[in-house]
């Protein structure tokens, strides 16, 4: 990819998650000052149960489908997406109700508001983004994917903080994703046409083979992304408001840092050795100097960003806010050198690899930490596991980079 092409790009996509961005940080107050802490605390442990679940409805379509509709001609595209579709929505059919009983379980009470927020976090794989990022319409990606679910999180807030009820919220949310899956699914399979309806479940599941690698990925990152609330939740419930805002401001701060990834992805791959390394050495000074930045913003200015998103109710304690500071930080410079470096070298085994030490450092530490420490050793268990990623992967990537001759920085 061109520079000019990949900033563009970037640009477009940039636009998305800008708009995300706004409209999940209005969404926050709006919930917890409308609807209250309580409420707050169940979305959050719902959403947490539904980014696991996620995983295994989209089935690794998120990670390879954009590779995969890059590569193929377009009259290829129509009948990949819809063999993608038919598999998820099967998935989703089984996968759902399993969540939703998951959540309802843990969370002990609101089910009706567990069930929808579950809901919409799973319904999402229905979703196309990743056929837009494959086929780069970053303008497609904007109207068709992200729009709609942004419209439904917008009339349900303002629903929400019209009359207080936090169930119209999550049901508009809801509305909002499938809006978005239809949309984009008509809108696809509208403009190619190679595809033969079917609604067969045993193609469904022919469909799956050889995604079981993307998957294993995801489940085992998402294993120690989401789990921490869950544990926060089940074993201290009062710490679970503060934990999940401080969490919140994380994944917003790692949303908003996403168009640096995309260019990253597309300009760092070059056929010239001597310059692929050149620039994978200039992304992973950015990667480290981003995450340093980002973590010194929260560790400093996290507890009063968490009273001003919670409208003063909610404080984040500087001694959770400095664990989710170093979180931030190896996370900021890990999707950097992973997704951007590593995988300019086919590193992809590495790279699973950082991922996997990760979920067992994590999962190792969480539980210890929270019974010692409370709430801020969950964190320390996460930041403890997020830095090992970031370990892992630059000891991969070393030997590829180093300066073998002068080149210019």
């Amino acid at each position: 990819m061109k520079t000019k092409t990949a900033l563009r790009f970037a640009g477009g996509y940039g636009l998305s998650v800008a708009v995300s961005g706004v409209v999940s940080l209005a969404v926050i107050p709006a919930i917890i000052v409308a609807a209250g802490a309580d409420a707050w605390a169940t979305i959050a442990v719902a959403q947490a149960v539904a980014g696991f679940a996620f995983v295994f409805a989209v089935y690794g379509w998120g990670v390879v489908g954009p590779t995969e509709i890059a590569s193929r001609t377009r009259a290829e595209r129509g009948a990949y997406f819809y063999d993608s579709l038919l598999s998820r929505f099967w998935l989703c059919i089984v996968v759902v109700p399993i969540a939703i009983v998951v959540a309802i379980v843990i969370v002990g009470h609101d089910y009706a508001l567990a069930a929808l927020t579950v809901s919409s976090g799973v319904l999402v794989a229905l979703g196309a983004g990743w056929f837009y990022v494959g086929e780069a319409s970053p303008i497609r990606f904007l109207l068709i994917d992200t729009l709609p679910r942004i419209a439904g999180t917008v009339l349900g807030a303002i629903v929400l903080i019209a009359t207080g009820d936090v169930i119209a919220f999550a049901a508009m949310q809801l509305l909002g994703v499938l809006a978005a899956a239809v949309i984009a699914s008509w809108n696809i399979l509208a403009r190619h046409r190679d595809w033969r309806f079917t609604l067969s479940p045993i193609r469904a599941v022919r469909n799956l083979a050889g995604q079981a690698s993307p998957v294993a990925m995801s489940a085992t990152s998402s294993v120690y992304v989401n789990v921490p609330i869950v544990l926060i939740d089940l074993f201290l419930p009062q710490a679970t408001a503060v934990y999940a805002l401080a969490e919140r401001i994380v994944r917003l701060a790692l949303y908003s840092t996403r168009p640096v990834v995309q260019v990253a992805q597309g300009w760092v791959p070059n056929p010239d050795p001597v310059v692929q390394a050149s620039r994978a050495r200039r992304v992973t000074v950015v990667a480290l100097g981003l995450g340093v930045l980002g973590g010194l913003v929260y560790g400093i200015a996290g507890p009063w960003i968490g009273e001003l998103l919670s409208g003063g109710t909610l404080v984040i304690p500087f001694a959770l806010a400095i664990p989710m500071a170093v979180n931030l930080a190896a996370i900021l410079a890990s999707q950097l050198t992973g997704f951007a470096c590593l995988t300019a070298y086919g590193l992809t085994k590495p790279l699973a690899t950082s991922t996997i030490v990760g979920a067992i450092v994590g999962t190792l530490l969480m539980y210890p930490l929270l019974l010692w420490i409370g709430a801020p050793g969950v964190a320390w268990g996460l930041g403890i596991a997020e830095l090992c990623v970031l370990a892992v992967q630059l000891l991969s990537l070393a030997p590829r980079i180093r300066r073998r001759q002068p080149v210019g920085f």
